[in-house]
């Protein structure tokens, strides 16, 4: 079964806001450090295959944008979809 993520850019255009919203829609631990690394880590420790959409892709804080990429590219469970939309 694969686990998708819809989310979207316009909410994801600063990094604090960003991290509160990847927290909460991708339901990651409570112990979060709602930062690049943190999300690094939680996104390569996945276990399950999961297809993350990045809606609005144009609008994201650009250093969430490449840890995205970063994790996917080192998590083989992970593929990513960038939307301009």
């Amino acid at each position: 079964m694969i686990h998708v993520y819809e989310l979207d850019g316009t909410k994801m255009q600063e990094a604090a806001p960003a991290h509160a919203y990847l927290k909460e829609i991708m339901q990651f631990p409570e112990y979060y450090g709602m930062n690049a690394d943190a999300l690094f880590d939680c996104l390569t420790e996945e276990s399950r295959e999961i297809l993350i959409w990045l809606n609005a892709s144009d609008q994201i804080d650009k250093t969430i944008l490449k840890t995205f990429e970063d994790a996917s590219q080192e998590n083989p469970m992970i593929t990513i979809i960038e939307s301009e939309e």
